[in-house]
Formats: C-alpha cells, structure tokens, sequence
C-alpha cells in the first residue's frame, strides 16, 4: 500500500469571523483523508483572530495523527496576523511541526 498522498486546499480570500463556519467546514472535510495537507494561503486578503485559530486547529489535528501542515505562500495579511499574535514561527511557511 502506497503512503497518503499530500494534499493541498486553496483558502480565502475571507479567513475571518463572519466566514469562519464555511472555512471550518472546509477544513474538517479535508482532515477526513489522511496525509499531510498543504493550504495554500496566497490568496487569503482578509485573515483575524479566527483565521489563526482555524489554521492552528488544523496543524494540531495533523500532528496529533502524525501527519504535518505545510503553508504554502501565506499573502501579507496572513503575515501581518502571524506577526500580531506573535506567531511567525509557526504561521510560516517553513514552520516545524508542533509537538502536541
């Protein structure tokens, strides 16, 4: 049987509270297959406090299966948020895998 392939989901362009639901829904039925997962941030232009949550909920999910997240080129808004909250090291596109 071969590995779970990687997949990557688009996100945006709205990552905040009134869109929360809809990207949450996104996120869940992509965390139903195994394998790590890729988002693809670049085109995410309105990122808050919710849009870190749902990306931090979602790399936890992952290392806890002991899968991994990759961020594929987060735009400056997603940036922007990550430097806010003091979360560069891990909203980066090179970010290590947290512990859970």
């Amino acid at each position: 049987m071969s590995p779970p392939s990687d997949r990557t989901l688009a996100l945006g362009p709205e990552m905040t509270i009134p869109f929360a639901a809809a990207v949450r829904e996104q996120l869940i039925e992509a965390l139903r297959s195994p394998g790590s997962l890729t988002l693809d941030l670049s085109g995410v232009s309105d990122f808050d406090s919710s849009g870190v949550q749902l990306v931090l909920a979602v790399r936890r999910s992952l290392v806890e299966r002991g899968d991994m997240l990759h961020l594929h080129a987060p735009s400056a808004c997603v940036r922007e948020a990550a430097a806010v909250f003091g979360l560069q090291p891990d909203l980066s596109p090179a970010a290590a895998p947290a512990q859970p």
